[in-house]
């Protein structure tokens, strides 16, 4: 048998008619941003994505014809897109604002964007290398990395970094996937050191206390939904968790602020255990009881909140094979057809 190489996905806009190729791309390309075609897009719209997935990052090259990229702050707190686009282009650039902060990036830079902001670019027809990289691996390799928005990358390193993902594109497509987890590694410490600069000491004692003090935080969430009772339940209230870490409600507030709340994270984290137990085909619970299980007071409950945060019901997830494909990528579960937007989702 031979060895699998690394798990890479493709999309090209070329292999559909060309009134219908933007459309599809805007739609590929929502996980992350919403985009707008610069010049008439009724003949067509070139773009082309290949994405390489090492586990915990995602390596994707896009290459597409010029446009309007926004992501609005709504959506940064809605759709916990909880991850750093570190950006390489390759050839051409974008200029735009991020955080109403004027940011350009040119020609053979290396830029960062926090999704968790909002930005909005132009870019030229491009070509783009970027490594999607979660929040919990960033602040693994690099705490106290809140302040890298929209951060340039100065000539050097991201000269050095950009030099870095084009030979891992090139390479990556021959690599066995064992080789995975290793590469993820070391393309993680070369990144924590082209962006080390990036903030003076102070700034980052700060950063690195608060990123300290939310992965306790999330720790301390995920080890009382673990387990069940009134006394989990009661581990989840904003003071008793404020004792667990250590910190002042204002803190707490502040520093689940790009989550949308500590209340509004907390339900988020309960209804992805539901999407993962209605996903796993071991598991043919009632939703009834997955809604007991998991804090919800009713099935009506569950399925209202369920449907506002991923668009379709519990119900869904095991009547729609559609739906069905996307809830097991979401419960970690391999999928040969998945897309780069899939993975985007699904990553971390």
């Amino acid at each position: 048998m031979s060895t699998p190489i690394i798990p890479s996905t493709s999309f090209a806009t070329e292999l559909l008619p060309g009134d219908e190729q933007f459309d599809a791309w805007r739609q590929a390309i929502s996980v992350v941003f919403d985009v707008a075609p610069l010049h008439e897009a009724r003949k067509g719209f070139r773009a082309k994505v290949r994405a390489f997935h090492l586990g915990e990052l995602l390596l994707v090259n896009t290459r597409f014809d010029s446009q309007r990229f926004v992501r609005s702050q709504r959506q940064a707190r809605s759709d916990w897109m909880d991850h750093f686009l570190v950006q390489y282009y390759r050839r051409g650039g974008n200029a735009g604002t991020v955080d109403d902060r004027e940011i350009r990036t040119p020609p053979g830079s290396v830029s960062v964007l926090d999704l968790a902001h909002g930005v909005e670019t132009q870019a030229n027809a491009a070509e783009c290398l970027t490594l999607v990289v979660p929040r919990q691996v960033m602040s693994a390799i690099l705490p106290g990395c809140t302040g890298l928005h929209g951060y340039i990358l100065d000539p050097a390193s991201g000269g050095l970094l950009g030099d870095f993902m084009a030979s891992l594109e090139r390479r990556l497509p021959h690599t066995h996937a064992n080789q995975a987890a290793g590469i993820a590694e070391a393309t993680g410490q070369l990144l924590a050191a082209c962006l080390q600069p990036s903030s003076n000491h102070e700034a980052r004692t700060r950063v690195q206390d608060d990123a300290f003090l939310l992965d306790r935080a999330k720790r301390h969430i995920e080890q009382q939904l673990d387990t069940t009772g009134h006394d989990a339940a009661a581990q989840l209230q904003v003071d008793a968790i404020c004792r667990a870490v250590g910190a002042s409600r204002s803190r707490l507030y502040a520093l689940f602020q790009p989550h949308g709340g500590v209340r509004q994270y907390i339900q988020h984290r309960r209804l992805m255990r539901v999407h993962r137990a209605l996903a796993d085909r071991r598991q043919r619970d009632p939703i009834m009881r997955l809604a007991e299980r998991h804090g919800f007071s009713s099935h009506a409950h569950l399925s209202r909140l369920f449907q506002k945060h991923f668009g379709y019901s519990p119900s869904d997830v095991r009547a729609d094979p559609t739906i069905a494909l996307l809830a097991r990528a979401a419960a970690g579960v391999e999928e040969q057809e998945a897309g780069f937007d899939d993975w985007v989702r699904t990553l971390g």
